[in-house]
């Protein structure tokens, strides 16, 4: 079977999809440029070469299934037309819906410039976790060996140096597939001179910043002023109107007085921004570190 060149290469959609053809390979990513189908297909490569309206059948079509393995969503259709890619896509909630994809020159990873060569060897080893207050008992390590990476002696897991074409002077260390941000909970590592920095995903806290380095450079680096502050709980808490304190609602709301004590709340104002962590001066109406209002 014959292929088109007119067809091989990448397509892109505005924002939703990225495809590649390879002869009877089709490569279909999702916006987080996660692979969502890799399929065989077949089509009439001399319509198509003609420039007539033509059907490109997969062998695959299901986009995404449900846990109990039932279609969610797929490519109803699939035709070259004036240049372009028309994708009819069904997604059994909301329908269906027709993309235009156009050819382009890149692949779905343009936007990021892989370093390896140019850092991974200076960051094989162990980094030690900074701390104000270390523990003799209990010490967080990030190790590095070859080409992958390893948080609380877990598993070894691969990665890429990086840099953004949006934010070039600055490198990070990401999982190999580029497609997630986060290694077991951990946003991408910032590469620094003599230091790995870093933050932990956890639900309703501000998280202060990681930082690792050489058991020999913990005493000597420049620690970030993000390290020093403590972990905030964002939750916010507004206690009821005045008139309904006495009321069962009110009481219900605020629940017991132990319970209020325990959010901390200030009558002037957040010392701690509940935003960012950060320990502002008495007074301030907004964070000075992010901008959060503190006060109305």
């Amino acid at each position: 079977m014959s292929w088109s060149d007119k067809l091989n290469g990448f397509w892109k959609e505005g924002y939703h999809y990225y495809l590649e053809f390879n002869n009877e390979k089709l490569t279909v990513r999702n916006y987080r440029r996660e692979i969502a189908i890799e399929t065989t297909v077949s089509y009439d490569s001399e319509a198509l070469d003609s420039g007539k309206r033509t059907i490109i059948t997969l062998a695959d079509n299901v986009l995404s299934r449900t846990w109990d393995g039932d279609m969610m969503t797929e490519i109803k259709e699939l035709a070259y037309e004036n240049g372009e890619l028309k994708m009819l896509y069904y997604y059994t909630i909301m329908g269906e819906t027709l993309y235009t994809l156009k050819k382009v020159s890149h692949g779905p990873f343009d936007h990021i410039r892989i370093l390896d060569d140019e850092y991974i060897e200076k960051l094989q080893g162990e980094w030690i976790k900074w701390s104000e207050n270390p523990s003799p008992q209990y010490t967080v390590t990030l190790r590095i060996k070859d080409r992958k990476l390893c948080f609380f002696d877990e598993k070894y897991e691969p990665f890429h140096a990086v840099s953004y074409s949006y934010c070039p002077e600055k490198v990070y260390l990401v999982p190999a597939n580029l497609t997630d941000d986060n290694f077991r909970g951990y946003t991408k590592v910032e590469v620094l001179p003599d230091m790995l920095t870093t933050t932990m995903m956890v639900c309703d806290a501000s998280m202060p910043l990681y930082v690792f380095a050489r058991k020999d450079k913990l005493d000597s680096i420049e620690v970030p002023s993000a390290a020093k502050r403590p972990m905030v709980n964002t939750m916010q808490y507004n206690p009821p109107p005045a008139d309904l304190k006495n009321s069962f609602v009110g009481m219900m709301r605020l629940g017991s007085q132990e319970t209020a004590h325990n959010y901390d709340i200030p009558d002037e104002g957040f010392k701690f921004c509940p935003e960012c962590g950060y320990n502002n001066s008495d007074g301030l109406r907004f964070c000075p570190e992010c901008g959060n209002q503190l006060k109305k």
